[in-house]
């Protein structure tokens, strides 16, 4: 999901109906929390006990243990197993010195066969309740089963997932890796609020991503779930995917669920993740095709309208350079017949440079610096300035996947 925002906020129907919707959820749920101190519970609560842990590790030498540190605040060691998916340094030998359930794959299969293969090798699906799926790279937050167990109270929740968080370290002078990673920080903060938080609303239940780094899911839910299909590259999407099409339940999310997981701090592991991403995207559509549904409705117009804002952002270069052709027309004649073609196709004769900053820059701007601020992430200020490079990327990125 997070790579299908060119602006990190699409504007659009989608944007104005979600922030609705969920500023709804938040009124509805603070009613709810005092009407619930009231009312007896009709189901028994699962507990810490009824959970299986599952990382998948493909070389986390650097982090494994701290993950697994962190799960064992959670639970008990014997309900964690880590798979070493073809890791080719210490990560095998460094979880078993945590000593949960630690096993070797070699080759690698790939995570979703890896956790296929923790699943049958352990019979976790007849052991336990709940399968809870967390990235090898992801330190989980010690409150998260505390506040995320109480969801599956209600009958109707399937899968309960995370929000992502990072570690921000403090510093003055801007950093180029610490520039790549408040973009997508700032973008994961806003799809949290203006549309992640809408779409997970139990009476509306259309978000279309299950994101892997910290979920949790009922076990007889999971077994109806193919987690490896094939022709795939990620299974995040195709999990959501085949949850809302068989009709299998909802999905389950509250910002206060936190997993500290790690963002791409270069442009080359930006762009490898991303395009990753909106192909295992596309890859799903096809292979799950289109049904009648109001998540297709809310998804069919999300797509659309991030389609055409990144077309609109790879445009935005050439649409300047008509704005200025007056100024170098005595540079080059060829700048009049450039600016006479946009006249002629576009409803452009009336824009001019200012009203193209604010309505591309400005507001934009202002939002990062929200952000920063709400966040305590005041750098934001400085990185906000260079955030539209990042949205030119990420264009591309996306149209190039289709």
């Amino acid at each position: 999901m997070k790579g299908f925002a060119p602006f990190g906020l699409p504007l659009g129907l989608s944007i104005a109906f979600w922030t609705v919707i969920g500023r709804l959820r938040t009124i509805s749920e603070f009613f709810g929390k005092l009407l619930d101190k009231r009312a007896p519970r009709l189901t028994q609560r699962l507990t810490t006990h009824d959970v299986a842990v599952i990382l998948p590790a493909h070389n986390e030498e650097l982090v494994i243990r701290q993950s697994i540190q962190a799960l064992k605040r959670l639970v008990d060691k014997k309900q964690i197993y880590v798979v070493s998916d073809g890791s080719t340094d210490q990560t095998y030998n460094r979880a078993r010195k945590e000593r949960c359930h630690v096993s070797y794959l070699n080759p690698g299969l790939g995570k979703a066969k890896a956790l296929v293969y923790l699943l049958k090798k352990f019979n976790l699906l007849e052991k336990y309740k709940l399968i809870f799926i967390v990235d090898a790279d992801t330190r989980i937050d010690k409150q998260f089963l505390v506040r995320a167990l109480p969801f599956f109270s209600d009958p109707e929740i399937s899968v309960v997932f995370g929000t992502a968080r990072i570690n921000w370290p403090k510093h003055i002078i801007p950093s180029l890796k610490l520039y790549f990673i408040a973009y997508r920080e700032r973008l994961n903060r806003l799809l949290q609020f203006y549309l992640i938080y809408g779409q997970t609303w139990k009476y509306t239940n259309v978000n279309f991503v299950i994101p892997g780094f910290a979920t949790i899911y009922r076990s007889q839910i999971l077994s109806k779930l193919e987690i490896d299909t094939p022709g795939l590259l990620i299974e995040d999407f195709n999990l959501a995917f085949q949850l809302h099409k068989k009709g299998l339940g909802k999905i389950g999310y509250h910002p206060s669920l936190v997993g500290y997981d790690q963002h791409p701090d270069n442009l080359r592991d930006y762009w490898n993740q991303v395009r990753r991403w909106n192909i295992g995207f596309f890859q799903t559509v096809r292979k799950n095709g289109v049904w009648p549904s109001f998540f297709w409705v809310s998804l069919g117009l999300f797509t659309v309208e991030v389609t055409l804002n990144s077309i609109f952002t790879l445009f935005l270069p050439f649409l300047f350079l008509y704005l200025i052709s007056p100024l170098l027309i005595t540079v080059h004649p060829i700048f009049l017949s450039y600016a006479e073609i946009f006249q002629n196709l576009g409803p452009y004769a009336d824009l001019t440079i200012k009203d193209l900053v604010i309505a591309t820059f400005v507001f934009d701007y202002a939002t990062s610096v929200m952000v920063g601020l709400i966040y305590k992430k005041p750098q934001f200020i400085i990185y906000g300035l260079f955030f539209f490079f990042m949205h030119y990327i990420t264009s591309l990125i996306l149209l190039s996947s289709i």
